[in-house]
């Protein structure tokens, strides 16, 4: 995500929204913990969804979709 924003000269605020689809949903406690440490009280632009696996590609237990505001 931080390398798109940064290719497209957008800031990490402009990520409106990231969708995680997870085989297991208990994994997103480490993502939302992950987002905190890296850019604090920012509000967290997130949906998590569990579905069932595997995932493509092989071995995968998160698949993240992100909307990146770049206008």
């Amino acid at each position: 995500m931080r390398a798109v924003c940064k290719a497209v000269g957008a800031a990490i605020g402009n990520v409106v929204r990231a969708q995680y689809f997870m085989t297991d949903i208990r994994d997103f406690s480490g993502v939302a913990t992950a987002w905190s440490d890296r850019y604090g009280k920012q509000p967290q632009p997130f949906a998590a969804v569990q579905v069932p696996g595997p995932l493509p590609p092989t071995g995968a237990a998160i698949i993240g979709d992100f909307w990146i505001y770049a206008g």
